[in-house]
């Protein structure tokens, strides 16, 4: 029975946390049509911010396109794995009995997907060093900490 209620508290929980980020999703879409649409300033874009916090020069510009398409579709495919184990989770509230070990299951693999997702972003912003010159790499790491802050804790300083 406490399985049971942990397990419905999770999936209360991760409903709140997918219906946020849709909120959050749908009122950035609203306000970049509130900024004159998708062709708006392109420093509003990630890849504009990117471009101009590290100062990419036309070459380095031409390199990023391809990493950031390859970010694409290695997150693309992380996407459609996630929902595919979302909808594949929620399926199993239209049984008569729910099987927690069939919920623990989907849960793991949700967990491994967000590894995933994660690993993908890591990966990406670690190729984009590669295309720096030295003289970039100051800007790199103001960049990388502006992210950290704005997706997490602050990194530790040393």
């Amino acid at each position: 029975m406490r399985k049971e209620v942990f397990y419905r508290v999770i999936i209360v929980a991760l409903l709140l946390l997918n219906f946020g980020v849709l909120g959050y999703l749908w009122m950035g879409k609203k306000e970049m049509h509130q900024q004159g649409g998708p062709e708006g300033d392109r420093r509003k874009e990630p890849a504009g911010f990117i471009i101009k916090s590290l100062q990419l020069d036309e070459e380095q510009q031409m390199k990023f396109e391809e990493l950031k398409h390859e970010h694409q579709r290695n997150m693309q495919m992380v996407r459609e794995e996630s929902k595919n184990l979302h909808d594949a989770l929620y399926k199993e509230l239209h049984k008569q009995t729910v099987d927690s070990n069939e919920v623990d299951s989907f849960m793991q693999l949700i967990v491994v997907n967000a590894k995933q997702r994660e690993m993908v972003n890591f990966n990406h912003f670690r190729d984009l060093k590669t295309i720096l010159k030295p003289e970039q790499y100051k800007l790199y790491d103001e960049f990388i900490e502006a992210i950290a802050r704005r997706f997490g804790p602050p990194p530790p300083h040393h």
